[in-house]
């Protein structure tokens, strides 16, 4: 009987450990805010996606952000946010980047347009057995959002045309 019940107690602190799952998160955009020569500072603006019958509220989250495979850094954030009941929110997250080769390889990932993303979260509830962790991979290629000139709502460039001949005809009118 004594077995038991050691038992069940262990299984139910071991279901009392298991982590919740999380909303979905994915990658929207990044761009490098600051440059100094030891540090680079990049901001990942993330896409919550909650897809739970009711509304969550965390009071902070931290990420663990890989492009390609390389491991880019932890971005952590302490601001309050709500992700409505089946809906989304983006959220900017700022990731300071201390090794100037890993900031110059992360560059040339961006700049070629194209790159593979891995993203681990955890997020913090008010509670003290509130914090919930995802994890989402994608890839996101920014060619597909660059607009072209027929893909626009713009007119199309006029040619710039040669100025008249002002001097020599006699014969011509003005309008």
């Amino acid at each position: 009987m004594k077995k038991l019940f050691l038992v069940v107690a262990g299984a139910l602190v071991m279901c009392g450990c298991n982590r919740a799952t999380g909303p979905s998160v994915n990658l929207v955009s990044v761009r490098f805010t600051d440059a100094t020569v030891l540090e680079t500072t990049a901001t990942f603006t993330i896409r919550l996606s909650n897809d739970a019958p009711e509304a969550r509220a965390f009071t902070g989250s931290a990420h663990k952000i890989y492009l390609n495979g390389l491991y880019v850094g932890k971005g952590l954030s302490s601001t309050n946010v709500d992700v409505p009941r089946l809906g989304t929110v983006t959220q900017d997250i700022t990731v300071h980047l201390s090794n100037l080769a890993l900031a110059t390889r992360l560059k040339s990932i961006i700049t070629s347009e194209r790159f593979e993303y891995r993203i681990q979260s955890t997020f913090y509830g008010k509670g003290m057995f509130s914090a919930m962790s995802s994890e989402s991979e994608g890839k996101l290629d920014l060619k597909d959002f660059t607009p072209t000139e027929s893909a626009t709502n713009a007119p199309p460039a006029k040619t710039p045309t040669a100025p008249a001949d002002s001097g020599s005809d006699t014969n011509s009118k003005p309008l």
